[in-house]
């Protein structure tokens, strides 16, 4: 787009005259702050202005009155991106904030599906299925609170998207299209996601290029009579992998999270707070209030230090039509874990659950900065893997250490794959969007910290090195922004067949240009 200042001035006046003007933000600060993720990135360039549409029809209104300049949409939905998913790399861009997408359209307890708008939180959706003891079909992101659906189902969500019914999406020439059943003319009901070819996949894990998410459609499911929860001590990380492949097939394990010695350590302290807390909660959730008190008194008699001396841990829960089948799974489960580990009181996933939603964990306990570089591999390849990233790391400790860097694991895994994602935690000062996300007394604390390019430079050179050893061992990868290759990692037939797609849907390439790795026709 031509980004001449009388250009950008007739696309404001444009959006204005079609949604107010209080839908459109010109103050250059505020474009820098919501154009900008939780990273460094220097080829992001503030936008020429944001506009907050509160419906579908006025997406497609922004789409038309930016058609004639052919300026650039960012769409934006949570802000949590750490691989520079919405920071537009032209000049003249216009950044789309769906937040105000935000409305739960139907809840359909007996077809077994919500609808709910692109820029719903995922805490928004657990509410509304609350009443109705009903639950999405997949867990949701730690950061729920504020990730939005459109955002994660654009970025791909760890777990799956079988449970994606159909989507509302507005295309480059403002036509909007719906997919799966929810497109028939006599029987618009997204109660089926498979009717003709599957095109509700087509928009899953496209970072936005080549539709405008607006809506989708959710399958649900009553939620789990019976919970159980678990925890366990491992000496070493091959051991903790070598376990997780062993428990891949209990699918009734629907909560499992792996921890390095440093996560182990700081994650009490860090996003879930002081577990302590939350046995009042944990108690209200319980059904039987005997086994809740048992668990309340267990977790006050460890206390804040029950993981002190634990290197890796390993956190799980069971789901089942009863608590006493629940507990039969985590029997199940502990046969396995005891092989290599011992068991620990089963206090964090408790709190995990008491607590539900977080995003404190994008900063470290003292607010240091926090950027990770997620892979995801098939779930036999867990411990090649997890010996491949300590040896990279124990090849570049001394640089590391110099600069006060520290890398952590988190792991996870299901059925079929392996996530490992590596965490940088190093002292650096933060971006205006952390500390609007922070609780105030936390931002008060952290706003002064000074700048530390030396470190920074340190830590960008290492997680692109860390990217390239994933790449060059066949990882792929959710939240692909510009960040992850994508177009080299695909076997030529699908790339071109891709970029047929993109160039169909949007022609004149305006939908988020330069992310999914650039993807262009």
């Amino acid at each position: 787009m031509n980004a001449r200042p009388e250009i950008a001035l007739a696309i404001v006046q444009a959006l204005a005259a079609r949604l107010g003007p209080g839908a459109v933000v010109t103050d250059l600060a505020e474009l820098t702050i919501m154009g900008n993720d939780l990273f460094f990135w220097d080829n992001v360039v503030p936008p020429a202005c944001m506009v907050r549409p509160t419906s579908p029809d006025e997406v497609v209104a922004v789409v038309e009155a930016t058609r004639t300049a052919g300026a650039p949409l960012f769409m934006r939905g949570g802000g949590m991106s750490y691989t520079n998913a919405y920071g537009p790399q032209v000049p003249g861009g216009v950044l789309v904030d769906l937040g105000g997408l935000d409305k739960i359209r139907e809840v359909d307890v007996v077809n077994r599906y919500i609808v709910v708008e692109a820029g719903c939180t995922w805490k928004q959706i657990v509410q509304a299925l609350a009443p109705h003891s009903m639950a999405v079909d997949f867990p949701a992101p730690l950061s729920g609170s504020h990730s939005t659906v459109g955002g994660a189902l654009s970025q791909n969500v760890p777990g799956g998207m079988q449970g994606v019914l159909g989507l509302e999406v507005v295309l480059a020439d403002g036509s909007v299209v719906h997919t799966g059943a929810w497109a028939s003319r006599r029987n618009a009901k997204p109660f089926i996601r498979n009717y003709g070819p599957d095109l509700t996949g087509m928009f899953l894990g496209d970072n936005g290029v080549l539709g405008i998410k607006t809506a989708a459609a959710l399958h649900i499911k009553p939620r789990a009579r019976g919970a159980a929860f678990a925890s366990f001590a491992f000496e070493n990380y091959a051991d903790l992998a070598q376990t997780m492949i062993e428990l891949s097939p209990f699918d009734f394990i629907t909560r499992r999270t792996g921890l390095c010695p440093y996560e182990t350590q700081n994650i009490a302290k860090v996003g879930l707070g002081d577990a302590i807390k939350t046995v009042a909660q944990v108690i209200a959730a319980e059904k039987s209030k005997v086994s809740g008190l048992i668990e309340a008194a267990k977790m006050a008699a460890a206390g804040r230090n029950f993981l002190d001396g634990v290197k890796w841990s390993f956190h799980i829960k069971s789901e089942a039509v009863s608590t006493a089948a629940a507990e039969e799974g985590i029997a199940l489960a502990r046969a396995v874990c005891l092989k290599r580990g011992r068991e620990l009181p089963p206090i964090l996933p408790r709190a995990r659950e008491a607590v539900g939603f977080s995003i404190r964990k994008f900063l470290g306990k003292d607010g240091e900065r926090w950027i990770a570089t997620s892979s995801v591999w098939p779930i036999a390849r867990a411990v090649e893997i997890a010996d491949a990233v300590e040896d990279f790391v124990a090849a570049r400790r001394v640089e590391l250490d110099r600069h006060g860097i520290v890398v952590s694991y988190i792991t996870n895994f299901s059925p079929y794959y392996f996530l490992c994602e590596p965490c940088f935690y190093w002292r650096d000062e933060l971006s205006p969007l952390h500390l609007r996300n922070l609780p105030a007394d936390e931002a008060e604390r952290f706003k002064s910290f000074a700048p530390n390019p030396a470190a920074r430079a340190v830590v960008k050179k290492t997680r692109e090195e860390m990217r390239d050893l994933f790449h060059s061992l066949g990882s792929i990868h959710v939240q692909v922004g510009d960040f992850y290759r994508f177009q080299s990692e695909l076997k030529p037939e699908a790339l071109a067949l891709l970029k047929t797609v993109k160039r169909a849907l949007d022609p004149e390439r305006r939908l988020n240009p330069g992310k999914l790795d650039g993807l262009s026709g």
